[in-house]
């Protein structure tokens, strides 16, 4: 079918695309040593500072990213850096890793706010707490600035192989049932539902193929849901997982995949 047009293939000869999956859960929960189990090599690419939680992990590299002064911020130059040195190395055919972890997009995106706002210099304010001097990132410019920026990276690492982002968590806001009561005092209603923190990145979400929760159940067992419940919804490209309980292994998780579509194909 029109063979003029490059890159067109048929959708029921696509096995197994490269992952691209946002893991969504509470601090400490395990998010990172579940994206850890995702093919090898894993790089963590860590704004968290918690590289300590990957000790011991055979496989997996990890470098941390730090703004220690956030009204002079370096830390996305230098990713950024990191990134063009991988395209480099791609296309010299050279090894990278398979697997490409932001751990966390929450902590990512104040990095972004604190560049964002040294670029555009009217996008943030400046505060003094005893010697240390801190930008903060204000209105919506800022928070659609960090929504696409985070989007780009994210597809530039998909552009290099699988991706995975972490995303930490927070109750959904119902912002068309908020109020205010007679002071002006903001009422905060709740949909019921998990989201990510903070809740304007959720949109973030549509560009994932797979949308996971990871949590831990009434006999203090990590489980992951790929699907929709009650609670929270997420999303599954892969065949043959039980939609609201899976053992947090995404090398298990790609077996079962495998099995369900009578293929032998792996990752890369």
């Amino acid at each position: 079918m029109l063979s003029s047009i490059k890159g067109i293939e048929p959708a029921n000869a696509i096995t197994e695309p490269p992952l691209k999956i946002a893991i969504v859960g509470d601090p400490g929960v395990g998010k990172s040593w579940l994206a850890a189990t995702a093919p090898k090599p894993v790089l963590d690419l860590d704004f968290d500072g918690r590289k300590s939680s990957l000790a011991g992990k055979e496989g997996v590299y990890v470098k941390s990213y730090v703004d220690i002064d956030s009204t002079n911020p370096k830390a996305i130059a230098e990713l950024e850096a990191d990134l063009n040195a991988f395209d480099y190395a791609k296309t010299k055919g050279e090894p990278i890793p398979a697997t490409f972890v932001l751990d966390s997009i929450t902590y990512c995106r104040k990095f972004t706010e604190s560049e964002l706002a040294k670029q555009q210099t009217n996008l943030g304010r400046q505060l003094r707490i005893g010697t240390a001097k801190l930008t903060i990132g204000q209105g919506w410019d800022v928070v659609n600035g960090n929504r696409s920026y985070l989007e780009y990276i994210i597809n530039r690492l998909a552009s290099l192989g699988n991706v995975i982002a972490i995303f930490h968590t927070q109750d959904e806001k119902d912002n068309s049932k908020t109020t205010y009561d007679k002071q002006g005092q903001k009422i905060v209603s709740y949909t019921g539902r998990v989201t990510v923190q903070p809740q304007y990145l959720a949109s973030i979400l549509s560009i994932f193929n797979d949308v996971w929760w990871l949590d831990v159940d009434y006999k203090n067992t990590r489980t992951v849901q790929t699907g929709i419940s009650q609670e929270f919804i997420g999303k599954c490209s892969l065949k043959g997982l039980n939609p609201l309980t899976e053992a947090p292994d995404i090398e298990a998780m790609l077996a079962k995949h495998r099995a369900a579509i009578g293929a032998t194909s792996v990752t890369k």
